[in-house]
Parts: structure tokens; sequence; C-alpha cells
């Protein structure tokens, strides 16, 4: 990717992203959980749309549709009630993200999973990469690259994603490693250049939530911030007790049909307990 300026449009830092909706919502101060995030300038910049101040909770609704109409139909959907969307390039039948991110009315995380981290990516890892490169090159919010994809390539995203921010993430879908395991891969994600760090995995036991939960406080403690939780059946609470320990974000679908992973609780059922609990 070193050198190419044709894989990133111009070398990223100098492609202009989508115009603005015709109708943009005012700008509004939200001090949530995450509070806002440091610019690379040392700027502050707001960590996206708000939602109720009422409610300082940062949920984000997973797009896992097939066809374009439906992902832009939901995406926008999120947008108009507030929230974050991730974008599930890995589900889509022919993305054509020009058509899917020409307007960006809403904070959009844009995904592209490995089959390894329980995505359904079905293509060679070259045209994964490429679209992800892609989204960055249309000036998508956020973009979502596995620790595990190759260390030059994330090194050039960088170094070329202008005011993308991007989301370094670490999924075991087979269970929840020992303690020095889960110490080794915040280690090394610490020690990486990303906005947000992100380790999820597999509750098997209940006790496994808590040594995933317990990287959050590590990771605040070094200025870092994190979304960290555990999938499946037993890990579900930890869903809504990750942004009481500073996550920053959960993930919720409208209905559990639409979840993109085992686990994830509605976004009402989400906003009910955290009402309840936050009284």
């Amino acid at each position: 990717m070193s050198g190419s300026r044709s894989r990133f449009g111009g070398g990223g830092q100098g492609a202009k992203p989508p115009a603005p909706s015709p109708n943009p919502p005012p700008p509004t101060p939200y001090w949530g959980l995450g509070g806002e995030l440091e610019g690379r300038a040392g700027e502050r910049r707001s960590p996206g749309p708000p939602l109720n101040p009422k409610l300082p909770l940062r949920l984000c609704v997973p797009v896992v549709e097939a066809s374009m109409r439906r992902a832009r139909g939901l995406y926008l959907r999120a947008a108009r009630r507030g929230f974050w969307a991730e974008v599930r390039l890995d589900y889509l039948e022919s993305p054509d993200l020009r058509r899917l991110f020409r307007t960006l009315p809403g904070t959009v995380i844009v995904t592209n999973r490995r089959p390894e981290e329980g995505g359904r990516w079905a293509g060679s890892e070259a045209a994964r990469l490429r679209l992800l490169e892609e989204a960055l090159d249309l000036g998508v919010h956020y973009v979502d690259v596995e620790l595990a994809t190759d260390p030059g390539w994330r090194r050039d995203l960088v170094t070329r994603r202008g005011g993308t921010g991007v989301i370094l993430s670490w999924h075991d879908v087979s269970g929840t490693p020992d303690p020095a395991v889960l110490e080794k891969v915040l280690e090394e994600m610490l020690a990486a250049e990303a906005d947000i760090l992100k380790i999820v995995t597999l509750a098997v036991a209940p006790e496994d939530n808590l040594r995933v939960l317990s990287l959050i406080p590590r990771a605040r403690a070094a200025h870092r911030e994190i979304i960290a939780f555990c999938m499946g059946p037993r890990g579900a609470w930890s869903r809504v007790a990750a942004p009481f320990l500073g996550s920053y974000l959960t993930f919720a679908p409208f209905t559990r049909q639409k979840s993109s992973a085992p686990g994830q609780i509605t976004v009402n059922e989400v906003r009910r307990l955290w009402k309840i609990l936050n009284r």
C-alpha cells in the first residue's frame, strides 16, 4: 500500500468526504461516559451525534443486511434516532460504498470482519482490505481493523486516514482466554496507534465476563478508549455493565433478528435496563 496513491484515491488526507446532509442537526454538546475524543493535533472533536443527554450511553446499531437498500435504510434509521451504526460490509452481497455512504448523517463504523473473528467475508484478504480503504476515502467516521491484520497495512492506514478514526479490534469467538493471554493482547494494542481499542470474547462461564470487563479500567488508566464485553447468552449482562466501567460504547440491534453477534440485546432493552440501574 505504501507509495500507491490510487489505492487511497489520492492518499486519504486529500480525499474529500461526501457532501453533508442538506439539513444537518445542530451540534449538541455531549458529555457521556467517553467525553470528547482527543484530536491528533490536540483539538477536541465530538465523538458523534449525541443521545438523549438524560441517558449518557452510546449505543451502536449493527447493520447486517445483504442488500444495499436495506443497509442504507437501517443506517439512516439509526442516525435519525441519534445512534451510531456499525455497517458490516461482510454481510453485503454486492457492496457499493459510494452509494451506501453518499451522505453521512450519523456516526458510522465500517467493519469488514474476518471469518476467524466471527465475520462472513468470503473473498480474498486483499479485497477485504480494499473495501476498508475505499470507506476511508469516502470519509466515514470510523473503520474497524483487526489486530491480526497485516501490521504494515495497519500503519499505512493510520498515516493516510485523514479525519477517520481507527478502531483496533480483537475477538475470540471460541471462549475467553486466561488472564495472561488477555493481558498480552491488551499490551500489544496499547502499543499500537488507534483511537479506540476493542476486545470481545465469548463467555462460557459467568466469571469470563469479569476478566474481560477488568480490561476497561486498565485501558482507561493508560488514557485509551476501549470497548470491552463478552458475547454469548452468558455474556449478555456484560454489554450493559461495560458502559458503567467506561466502555466507549455498546452494540444493540433494533430487533434480536438483526443481531451481529450472539448475546446482543435490543436498543429498547438496553435503554430500559440503563434507566433502572442509572437512577
